[in-house]
Order: C-alpha cells, then sequence, then structure tokens
C-alpha cells in the first residue's frame, strides 16, 4: 500500500481511505470483485482515479486496506494483558462477531464471488496473517519439540477454518457452537 498506515493518518487521509473503503464494500455487495474496476471505485466514491492511484497500487491494495479496517475494529490493541491462550479465544469471538455484524457486505461478497476466487482467498490470507502474529506469542515450552511457528500456523489455520466454514460456507452456527468447534479442533480449555 502506497500510504503509511504506520503513521497517523490525516483527518484527510482518514475520509480519503474511508470512502474508498466503503465505496469497495458496497461494490462488493452487488457484483463480483473481478468486475469493479478502478474507474468505478473512483467515480462511485467522488474523489479522482488520481487520488486513488496516491492511497492504493491497484484494487487488491483497496481489498488489502479493507481488511486491514475491519481488523481494527475488534481492538486487540490490549493484548498484552491477555494470556496467549486466551488471545486466540479473544480473538476468535471478536472476530467472530466483526463478521456477523457485516452479514450484508458477507452475503453479497458470497453471492458474486466464488468461495476459492481472489476477494475469499485475500481475506483469508490477510487474517491469517493476523492470527499467526498472536499465535505466535505462544512460547514453545510446551510438552513437545514442535516448533513454536508450526503451532502458531496451526492455530490460525484452523481459527481461520472455522470461521470460514461458518460464514462462508452457508453453515449457520451461533457464536458459542462456532466456538465449541474450535475449542474440540484446538483442544483449548478455557
Amino acid at each position: 500500500m502506497k500510504y503509511d498506515l504506520t503513521r497517523k493518518p490525516t483527518r484527510g487521509a482518514t475520509r480519503t481511505l474511508n470512502t474508498f473503503a466503503e465505496t469497495m464494500q458496497q461494490l462488493l455487495v452487488t457484483k463480483p470483485f473481478e468486475k469493479i474496476s478502478v474507474n468505478e471505485i473512483a467515480k462511485n466514491s467522488k474523489l479522482p482515479r488520481a487520488t486513488f492511484y496516491n492511497y492504493f497500487d491497484d484494487k487488491y491494495d483497496l481489498a488489502n486496506y479493507c481488511w486491514y479496517a475491519m481488523s481494527q475494529e475488534i481492538n486487540l490493541d490490549e493484548y498484552e494483558k491477555f494470556k496467549p491462550a486466551e488471545l486466540i479465544t479473544v480473538y476468535f469471538e471478536r472476530l467472530f462477531e466483526l463478521l456477523n455484524a457485516n452479514g450484508e457486505l458477507l452475503t453479497g461478497i458470497k453471492q458474486h464471488n466464488s468461495a476459492d476466487g481472489l476477494l475469499l482467498t485475500s481475506f483469508s490470507n490477510y487474517f491469517k496473517g493476523e492470527v499467526r502474529k498472536i499465535a505466535s506469542r505462544f512460547d514453545n515450552k510446551r510438552t513437545t519439540d514442535v516448533p513454536s511457528q508450526l503451532v502458531a500456523d496451526h492455530y490460525c489455520s484452523t481459527i481461520l477454518l472455522v470461521l470460514e466454514w461458518c460464514f462462508f460456507y452457508d453453515n449457520q452456527v451461533n457464536r458459542q457452537t462456532a466456538y465449541r468447534y474450535l475449542n474440540e479442533l484446538l483442544s483449548i480449555k478455557r
């Protein structure tokens, strides 16, 4: 992404980034990702195409920003106070609620994009990276010699597997049931 998200954005930059993200989300409800063009995003945003390119390399970059913006809504800034196993649970629950709250967007995405298409792959890859950061905090002082990175990859893949199963494959389950599935797959004890 051209815009540096590590620095505090100005009000104008925040407004512009949010406008492009909201426009992308509105378009995703009505059409496939592959059929959305940068021209259409700029036109619907009522911003110049050149402004789009000041912030993003292409529409794929904007999709990643949309995932980033969604991930900011689950506020894991306070993660230091959680033990790693608790953090996995908190992250799963918050991500479940985030996806649940964005039902219209997810319905549109599912309706117009294939489950193994670019958009959902982008979503999975982004959130796997976020979960991997959290899961990598697990120390390897376990009774096994499994490398900690492999453990982190296992946790992040399982979390995303359960969430994708719940939200992208029309398996209507509540949070408690989804958590029970996760718990059984990961053998997490509260």
